[in-house]
């Protein structure tokens, strides 16, 4: 382990707290993604900022005792939720939004992913996205882990998949499911949903280079390490469009996925494409979204 964050560097996640279902979900995938890699949470509740045009609340509001004492209450809740094994805190935060409370604290912490609950509804199937989550995957310099109506696995994913296509930016998706896979000790899946893709060494040579492109030599070299290990695997999944290929395609209880953003992304930032929307939509496991041309941690700070 120590070799590993001495690589990498330690980790710290902001999770996006509500108490409701969709609080607790987020906070057992970011308990999850913390247990495996040695991170430390911080679990953000924010409050709505006061309008200077009196709009919003009392500038009062957040003082009121009845008020923090509910607050307090909630963080309490959060904490209690937290394993001893992994090392969590709490605040309270006023923004304008839920979004920009987030990205501020995500900021102001060096976080190196942003934690969110998604709750389902018929259409979306899996996630919802909402104004919160729709901001995030549309602004975060960080990626944005979803966890999916229900999720409730607290132990370290049993294997992280990495779902990448042949268009500029699979290199981050690519890089940083190597580094996420390499500090956990957890078996890495590289997927690709394309039809005719081929499998084989000569793909295995190719991501280790997509690997390296992202974070150098010791990167690559740890890439083909980890994909020679025991229950890693390059995978191609056909069928007859998208979807039909997602339905295709087996998840583990508690596995995590990762995903990249529209090539019409700003640099280093996240933005949902078409492609991605319809993953969310099918893909029955919490889905990490890394912002294009994301940096590798073994190179900068730390990713998810």
């Amino acid at each position: 382990m120590d070799q590993v964050e001495n690589l990498y560097g330690r980790q710290r996640f902001v999770v996006g707290y509500v108490a409701d279902a969709r609080g607790a979900e987020a906070l057992a995938l970011g308990i999850s993604l913390a247990r495996g890699a040695q991170a430390e949470l911080v679990v953000t509740l924010v409050v709505p900022e006061p309008s200077p045009y009196g709009g919003g609340p009392s500038p009062r509001h957040v003082h009121d005792p009845i008020v923090r004492e509910r607050l307090e209450q909630w963080q309490r809740e959060a904490l209690d939720r937290v394993p001893e094994d992994v090392s969590a805190r709490s605040e309270v935060r006023a923004a304008e939004s839920e979004a920009r409370g987030l990205l501020e604290a995500a900021e102001e912490h060096d976080a190196s992913a942003i934690v969110v609950g998604a709750r389902s509804n018929p259409l979306l199937q899996r996630f919802a996205l909402g104004t919160t989550l729709s901001a995030l995957l549309h602004s975060s310099p960080v990626p944005v882990a979803l966890a999916p109506a229900g999720f409730d696995s607290t132990d370290a994913p049993p294997r992280l998949t990495a779902v990448y296509g042949t268009r500029p930016g699979a290199s981050a998706v690519i890089g940083t499911a190597v580094e996420a896979a390499d500090r956990r000790a957890v078996p890495l899946r590289l997927l690709t949903l394309l039809p005719g893709q081929p499998e084989g060494g000569e793909v295995r040579d190719e991501l280790v280079r997509q690997a390296e492109r992202f974070g150098g030599l010791a990167l690559g070299e740890r890439a083909e390490e980890l994909l020679t290990a025991d229950g890693s695997e390059v995978a191609a999944v056909t069928g007859a469009d998208l979807d039909d290929a997602i339905g295709r395609t087996t998840w583990l209880d508690g596995e995590v996925a990762l995903v990249g953003s529209s090539r019409l992304a700003p640099r280093g930032r996240v933005f949902i494409g078409g492609t991605a929307q319809r993953l969310l939509r099918r893909i029955p496991a919490a889905v990490v979204v890394v912002p294009r041309d994301y940096q590798a941690a073994s190179q900068t700070s730390p990713a998810a």
